[in-house]
């Protein structure tokens, strides 16, 4: 069994430059020690050359992860292993995507859950991990000030874990239709359906104010479907050069 990757979204109020410089030179800043840590007090966690350290008051350290390639302000991937050898790394990719001027979505894929002894208990405790930590990021961003505007987003599914048979049958995705229906119902749907040549893989279309987007890219993490884990949701923005309407 091929275990899905998890993937989650947030838009963040800054450029991607901010949004990356945040993420790697400012982590101390905002990570949620006392949650997510090894040592869990009196400890801070930085890049320190390649790898992600947290260290003690006392000295003592632990390596969270190594990079495997930085290609700021778009991309960072890293190995991942906090509490554990490099040997049982599974892997994080984190993409800063600009959809406006003054908003960046931030796109967090982890995978390679075939390292842990129980792969989807590891990946379960990870689903909700991930939601808090970048929750913290993004509250430690300041809003930068910017004229707001229209953005196009794809909101790509993909089978999840759930998705044992087919996505269609399967009763969360008569609730996925009423998210695509509440899409509708604001106006800001453009087109939704799923691929003819990809089992059980689909797309939806929006545009919304960039201001709004990121209550549409929650409420679409919050998509019972998605929730589920019966789909797997990718947004990427989509640069329009020529409207239809």
């Amino acid at each position: 069994m091929t275990i899905p990757p998890i993937v989650r979204q947030i838009v963040v109020p800054a450029s991607a430059s901010v949004a990356y410089d945040a993420w790697t030179q400012q982590i101390d800043q905002w990570w949620p020690l006392r949650r997510h840590s090894v040592f869990k007090d009196d400890n801070a966690v930085a890049f320190i050359g390649d790898e992600i350290v947290e260290t003690t008051s006392s000295g003592e350290t632990t390596t969270w992860g190594t990079i495997i390639a930085a290609e700021p302000p778009g991309s960072l991937t890293f190995t991942w292993h906090p509490g554990h050898g490099p040997d049982r790394a599974s892997t994080v990719a984190i993409d800063f995507v600009p959809i406006a001027d003054d908003r960046t979505l931030v796109r967090l894929t982890h995978t390679g859950w075939e390292v842990f002894a129980e792969p989807l208990d590891a990946r379960e405790d990870y689903r909700g991990g991930w939601v808090g930590v970048l929750d913290a990021y993004r509250n430690a961003l300041p809003a930068e000030p910017g004229e707001d505007q229209d953005v196009w987003l794809i909101l790509e599914s993909t089978p999840g874990v759930a998705a044992e048979d087919s996505v269609f049958a399967h009763p969360l995705f008569a609730e996925h239709l009423v998210f695509i229906d509440k899409l509708k119902a604001d106006g800001v749907l453009v087109a939704a359906g799923p691929l003819p040549d990809s089992a059980g893989h689909g797309q939806t279309i929006i545009r919304v104010p960039a201001s709004e987007a990121a209550g549409y890219i929650a409420a679409a993490h919050d998509d019972p479907a998605v929730a589920g884990d019966l789909l797997v949701l990718r947004v990427r923005p989509w640069h329009v050069v020529v409207p239809g309407r």
